[in-house]
This record gives C-alpha cells, sequence and structure tokens, in this order.
C-alpha cells in the first residue's frame, strides 16, 4: 500500500512539471511572482513578458526561467520566493545541515532514496527536540519547489502527523548535497569500477548552465569587476573581486570543474579540447538585466586552468569626468588639458586602477560631433558612440605602432592610445601631437612625474618628452566608506601633517569616518569604490629640468613642493576627510608606492 502511494505521488509531481498539465492557478501564483519582483525593480516588465511566454510555449518556473535567460540572479529569486511561500531561505554554507546528518536521514527513510534524488529533495530531523512529551522532532526539508503537491502529499503520507519546516537555498548549494548522497550511496553499495565511472561522470552531470548563469548574474548584482575560478587539488573555488577585494563565493568538488570549465569555455569561443596553451574569449549577453561584455583568459596551471572573467558593461551613463570622485581644481585642469587643440595628456597607474574609464569620460566629454575621434586599444573595453574604436591584434603584427601609422591616414583630431608601451609608439604619439592633434594615452608608473622619466628610459628624446606633454595624471581606486556603517572618528595624526598647507584651498573637510560593517556592504565596510588622483601640469621650469636630464626625486619635489601640486596621498586624505572613505584605504594603496606619499 505504502509503495503504491507513493509511486502515485510521484506520478502526481512528475505530470505537474509539464506544460500540458500545468494548473492555471500554478499560472496565477507565476504571474504574483512577476509582479512582485517587478514592484522591487528586481526585474523589468518585458523580462517577465518574456518569460511568461517561454512558460507558455515550454513549461517550467517563472523565476527559473527568469535566472536562466539572465534577468535575475538566484539570490534576488530566493529571497524573494521565501517572504512570498513562508520559507526560510539556507543563504550562507554554515546555515545548512552536515552532510551525513543529511544522508542518513534519507538513507534511512521509509521513502526510497531515489525519490529524494529524482525530486532533488531532502530531508533531515531538527536536532533539538522538545523535553517532554515528543520522541521525534520537526521535520525539515529543503527542495527546489517547496510547494510541489507531489512532495506534500509523500511527506505527509509517510510522516502522518509531524510538523515539517520547509527551506530554500541556492541550486549550487542543493546540488552539493545530493552530489553528497550519491557519492555514500555508491560507497555504501560497493559499487563496481564501471558504476565508480558511472558516478564520476554522475558528478560532471550537474546543472552547469544554471551555475555559470548564477556566478554571473551574481557577479553583476555585486558590481564586481571580475571573476575568478581557481582549482586546487580537492575542491574548486570561484571568486569575485567587488571594489578590487577579491571575495569566495563558491567552492565545489573538483570533479565539477571540467563540466563549468567547458562551459565557459563554449559560450566564449573557446576551444575545449585546448587545455595546455592559454586562451582568450568574449561573451556577449543580458546579464541580471544589463547588457554585458565578458572577457574570458583561461591559463594552465597545476591542477586544471585559471579561469578569469572581466564583466564589462556595455551603456554606461554615469561615464563622465564628473563621476569619477575629482576635486573641482583637478577636473578643471583635466577638462583644459583634453580641450587644448593639441598635445599629450597622459594617464597612469597600475592595471585596473580605472585609466581607461577616465579616458572614456575625457572622449565622451568632448565628444560633440564636430571632431573626428579614433581609438587604438587592446582590449576595447567601453564602446563609444560616434567614435572609431581599433582592436589590435599582435598576433597576426597589428600592433599599436602600425594601427598609428594607418589611422594618421584617417584624418582624426582626438587620437586615443590605450597604452604606451615600447619607443616605436611613444615616437608616433609625439609626432601626431606635434603635428596638430591631441593624443590621450596611458602608461606604467607608479605617479605622475615618473611618466617623464619612464619615456626617456624607453628612448625618447627629453625635448620630445618636455614639448608636446600638456599634463600627466595618476590614479588609484579606493573604496568609498559604507553610508550605512561609517561613524563619526577623530583625524589622524597623518591627515593633519599632511594636508597641513592644503587648509585655505576650502577642499579639506571635518567629516572623517571609521567603518564597522553591515549586511549593507557585506560586512567589509565599503561599498563602491572612487578615484583619487594625482595631476602635474608640465610647466615652463619642469621643461627645462626634463630636457636638462633632471632626476626624479628633483622632478617631484619642484612639481609637489615648489608648485604645490598634491599627491595621490594629499587627494586621498582630503576625500577621507570629507566623509567619502577612510584613511585606512588611502594608506593601503598610497603608502606601499614610492612616490604617494
Amino acid at each position: 500500500m505504502a509503495e503504491a502511494h507513493q509511486e502515485q505521488a510521484l506520478r502526481e509531481q512528475d505530470g505537474a512539471t509539464t506544460p500540458e498539465s500545468t494548473p492555471r492557478r500554478s499560472q496565477r501564483a507565476a504571474r504574483r511572482l512577476g509582479e512582485l519582483l517587478v514592484e522591487r525593480n528586481a526585474v523589468q516588465a518585458d523580462d517577465v513578458a518574456r518569460a511568461l511566454q517561454i512558460q507558455q510555449s515550454v513549461g517550467g518556473k517563472l523565476g527559473a526561467l527568469l535566472v536562466r535567460t539572465g534577468a535575475l540572479s538566484e539570490d534576488v529569486l530566493l529571497r524573494t520566493l521565501a517572504e512570498q511561500q513562508g520559507a526560510e531561505y539556507l543563504r550562507e554554507p554554515a546555515d545548512l545541515p552536515e552532510n551525513l546528518t543529511v544522508y542518513r536521514f534519507v538513507a534511512d527513510s521509509p521513502i526510497k532514496l531515489d525519490w529524494f534524488l529524482d525530486h532533488s529533495a531532502l530531508l533531515w530531523e531538527e536536532e533539538e527536540r522538545e523535553e517532554e512529551g515528543e520522541e521525534d522532532g520537526q521535520l525539515r526539508c529543503l527542495a527546489r519547489d517547496i510547494r510541489d503537491h507531489g512532495l506534500l502529499e509523500t511527506l505527509a503520507y509517510f510522516y502522518p502527523g509531524r510538523p515539517v519546516s520547509f527551506h530554500l537555498a541556492a541550486n549550487h548549494q542543493i546540488d552539493r548535497l545530493l552530489d553528497f548522497v550519491r557519492k555514500e550511496r555508491a560507497i555504501e553499495s560497493l559499487f563496481s569500477e564501471d558504476n565508480a565511472k558511472q558516478l564520476r561522470e554522475m558528478a560532471e552531470e550537474a546543472p552547469v548552465i544554471e551555475l555559470v548563469n548564477n556566478l554571473l548574474s551574481q557577479a553583476v548584482d555585486l558590481e564586481a569587476s571580475d571573476i575568478h575560478v581557481e582549482p586546487a587539488e580537492e575542491n574548486f573555488a570561484v571568486r569575485m573581486r567587488v571594489d578590487g577585494v577579491l571575495h569566495t563565493r563558491l567552492t565545489q568538488p573538483i570533479e565539477r570543474f571540467p563540466a563549468v570549465a567547458s562551459r565557459i569555455k563554449l559560450v566564449s569561443g573557446i576551444d575545449i579540447a585546448e587545455r595546455r596553451l592559454p586562451q582568450d574569449g568574449r561573451i556577449t549577453e543580458r546579464i541580471s538585466g544589463k547588457d554585458m561584455d565578458v572577457r574570458v583568459s583561461t591559463v594552465p596551471c597545476a591542477f586544471g586552468e585559471s579561469i578569469v572573467l572581466r564583466l564589462l558593461e556595455k551603456e554606461r551613463d554615469d561615464l563622465t569626468l564628473a563621476n569619477l570622485g575629482m576635486e573641482p581644481d583637478h577636473l578643471a585642469m583635466f577638462r583644459a588639458w583634453s580641450r587644448a587643440s593639441n598635445g599629450i595628456v597622459l594617464v597612469t597607474g597600475p592595471t585596473g586602477s580605472g585609466k581607461s574609464t577616465t579616458l572614456a569620460g575625457a572622449l565622451q566629454e568632448i565628444d560633440e560631433g564636430v571632431q573626428k575621434i579614433i581609438t587604438v586599444e587592446d582590449p576595447v573595453e567601453i564602446q563609444m558612440p560616434s567614435i572609431t574604436q581599433i582592436q589590435t591584434h599582435a598576433e597576426i603584427g597589428y600592433t599599436f605602432a602600425r594601427a598609428l601609422r594607418a589611422i594618421l591616414r584617417q584624418d582624426p583630431d582626438v587620437i586615443m592610445i590605450g597604452e604606451i608601451r615600447d619607443l616605436e609608439t611613444a615616437e608616433i604619439a609625439i609626432r601626431s601631437a606635434l603635428t596638430g592633434h591631441v593624443v590621450l594615452s596611458t602608461v606604467h608608473t607608479n605617479d605622475a612625474v615618473s611618466s617623464f622619466t619612464r619615456l626617456v628610459d624607453m628612448g625618447v628624446e627629453p625635448f620630445l618628452v618636455a614639448a608636446p606633454t600638456r599634463g600627466v595624471q595618476a590614479q588609484r581606486l579606493v573604496r568609498r566608506a559604507c553610508e550605512h556603517c561609517a561613524v563619526p572618528a577623530p583625524p589622524p595624526p597623518l591627515a593633519q601633517e599632511r594636508l597641513a598647507h592644503l587648509g585655505s584651498t576650502g577642499l579639506v573637510g571635518d567629516r572623517w569616518v571609521r567603518v564597522e560593517g553591515c549586511d549593507a556592504c557585506q560586512h567589509t565596510g565599503y561599498r563602491g569604490r572612487m578615484g583619487i588622483y594625482e595631476l602635474v601640469p608640465m610647466s615652463d621650469e619642469l621643461q627645462n629640468m626634463i630636457v636638462g636630464g633632471a632626476n626624479l626625486n628633483d622632478l617631484k619635489r619642484v612639481a609637489h613642493e615648489r608648485q604645490g601640486h598634491r599627491t595621490l596621498l594629499q587627494d586621498g586624505l582630503i576625500k577621507a576627510s570629507q566623509g567619502k572613505t577612510t584613511v585606512e584605504e588611502v594608506s593601503r594603496l598610497t603608502l606601499t608606492d614610492s612616490g604617494a606619499s
């Protein structure tokens, strides 16, 4: 009788998931979920309408369809479902039960173990039981669909009268528990070698499409700049760079890595079979409601391939110089440089310091439809309408220098060079500036003044460095103090010492803060980033010193002490005094640089 009832429950549940048997009340519930998500600005109404059309054709849950299409992250969906359905969302790994606790309970359950595996459901018993009157504790059920009639009826039949609390969790967390149950069953059943092979294949048959899409959606929701997939001996980790700092978001068994890596390589156009050489690819799709351009890089390592995905939003309304965090005097100076009739403007800083964003913001401002603007980049990171952007391909000999020689015949007014890397590129850029073009470019140095000596070290004649250069800007990205957990703090002695002569400028504030960490900032104390800057315009005195072969320390002394231009540290301390960031964050990024202090 029990087995017959269980089989009937299974048939009812299986039938409930097909498009033909989806009841109208389920569709109404799905629409209510869609309305709730739209009201919360989690998705757009067009995304819900598109998902409902797909649902009418192939069936499935509305929430799952929104996640699969990249319109919504799984985390936002589960938080909304938990509130709507009165369930508990087990978000953190520590909230989930122990692997063996779940396995022992489902293995000893009167319900067949295959039923739990087939229906992606897990059951365990509450550890704390009532001291009086009750021998059995409360049951806790974790499932992908806690409203499924087959699930509810099966539990009610095999555990009559037992209270059951229902829980939701991310698909990869449920998959991890299910994988453990499968492996434990395989070990206890003394599988043969053939079946062990089947078990390994089973571990690779995880829903990797949902996992990869969910990771991308999470990264977009967190405003992460990069996703790192890093294999180790027994597992692989997924870390996301948020506000310049890496945070571990997921750890999975190494058996699942080949499937995840193959999925990423497949959608980015990379050769799946090649695992011995570095490869680059690209993904262009709508993720979590935003059109994204994802650059993929794979590099062979000890335990597989290290995979890094860089996320770039295609359309950015905030891409203006005014939104980058420059103080008014710096903003006016940089705008004057970029709007000059000729000359070179250099932006310097380490990788990931926002140089390309600054140059893109400058181009957006000067692009008024009356100038020919051409860029040469590797790669083209930020797409800008009405601007000709050229991608170099060094593997076929199409380098920065070769591209520059070609675009000079395209009658440009403004040229942006992604990076000056060698003497040939530097000489062409200088000749372009001397013949009436505005040239914007980047170099890799620690501070602004070092850019002059860097070009000389490349082999450029000192007088050619001094003559066309309008100015040089160095920059870093510091994290913004979280407005929810920042509290007032006294000004440190470092700030009083370094800002003493800047008090009369009106830039130094009195809103020093420290951060404590809260839910809004993932307990980091920071949310978002902004730039700190060091701008040094070319003066007659600096020109003479460069031509005369002055050393770097003398150049810095003139620029900062005699001419009064702020260092990166001083600009960062000004922002800390305004309550935008903290002294600790500014010190972390500037005191380690030789020229920042």
